[in-house]
């Protein structure tokens, strides 16, 4: 269901994790960039699972528990794509913005955790009225 806030954030996440994929370099040497459409496929896929995650949880608003779980997964992911990029592929190059532009999608992750979890709070306690 599109019209809840956790949906949008999980859309928005997806659409900002694509965008830094075709976008954004995520490393800069002195006259080359580095986009992540081009370079680190590891990573790359990484990246598309976890937007397709973000993609996937939408559809599983029946089950806020999954969505929760889906979330978890895909914040790690992201992680894993940080920590790859960082530690792996990042010799004597710069930090590009489409480094630190990886970090939005995980805050939106976690925003769409939290709107999850108010959702759950709100159903439980409409059962108690009942």
């Amino acid at each position: 269901m599109i019209q809840r806030i956790q949906s949008l954030f999980f859309f928005f996440s997806a659409i900002c994790l694509i965008a830094i994929v075709y976008t954004f370099p995520v490393l800069q040497d002195e006259n080359v960039s580095y986009l992540l459409c081009a370079y680190f496929p590891p990573v790359r896929i990484v990246v598309f699972a976890s937007s397709a995650l973000s993609i996937f949880a939408i559809f599983q608003f029946k089950n806020r528990n999954r969505q929760r779980f889906i979330a978890t997964i895909a914040r790690f992911l992201i992680t894993v794509a940080l920590i790859l990029i960082v530690f792996v592929y990042r010799e004597d190059t710069a930090v590009g913005i489409g480094l630190l532009l990886l970090i939005i999608p995980f805050l939106s992750l976690i925003a769409a955790n939290f709107f999850i979890r108010k959702d759950e709070k709100l159903v439980q306690s409409a059962d108690r009225i009942r």
